[in-house]
């Protein structure tokens, strides 16, 4: 007797193998709270001081304040992440302003890693930093800067961003 033979299912041709897509981290733009992103401030925070000009002092962070402002909502960040590594920071001080009963917001202090600067990432960021105060109920947004600083062109991002140099703001170490 001979053996039956298996019927072969019909299946259609098989296509070419699935192209793997490869996935690159991009630059993205979020808020995060201070406790979550701690630990991973202080390399930046080198990198940052070792950039600036004018060193009048040692770099010296008041830990226990920025968790302190933080927990009192004063103080406000908006991160860049390459994938899932910090590259920058945006630190907003916000409070009512005394002369107004409006919140206002100083931003203190910004940092992109210089490997991740160029494009029109710094716009997007700075942009989703106006949105999230907008967010909080912010009216004005103050911000100083170095003078010159990068040839200009931190100037001209808030420029672009309908920022108005408003003021100036000398100071000298006493």
């Amino acid at each position: 007797m001979k053996p039956l033979a298996a019927k072969r299912p019909n299946r259609p041709a098989p296509s070419a193998p699935a192209k793997l897509e490869l996935v690159r981290p991009t630059l993205t733009a979020q808020e995060e709270p201070f406790p979550k992103i701690a630990r991973e401030l202080p390399p930046l925070f080198l990198h940052h001081y070792e950039h600036l000009s004018d060193k009048d002092f040692p770099l010296s962070p008041d830990w226990d304040r920025y968790y302190t402002l933080a927990l009192t909502g004063n103080l406000r960040i908006t991160t860049a992440r390459f994938g899932p590594t910090l590259v920058g920071y945006i630190f907003n001080l916000v409070q009512r302003h005394l002369h107004y009963a409006e919140p206002h917001a100083l931003l203190e202090m910004f940092w992109l890693e210089p490997s991740h600067r160029g494009g029109v990432f710094a716009l997007r960021w700075f942009r989703a930093n106006d949105d999230m105060l907008r967010g909080i109920g912010v009216r004005k947004v103050m911000a100083s800067i170095k003078p010159g600083y990068r040839d200009g062109r931190v100037e001209l991002i808030f420029q672009r961003l309908g920022y108005r140099n408003s003021e100036k703001i000398y100071s000298k170490v006493l």
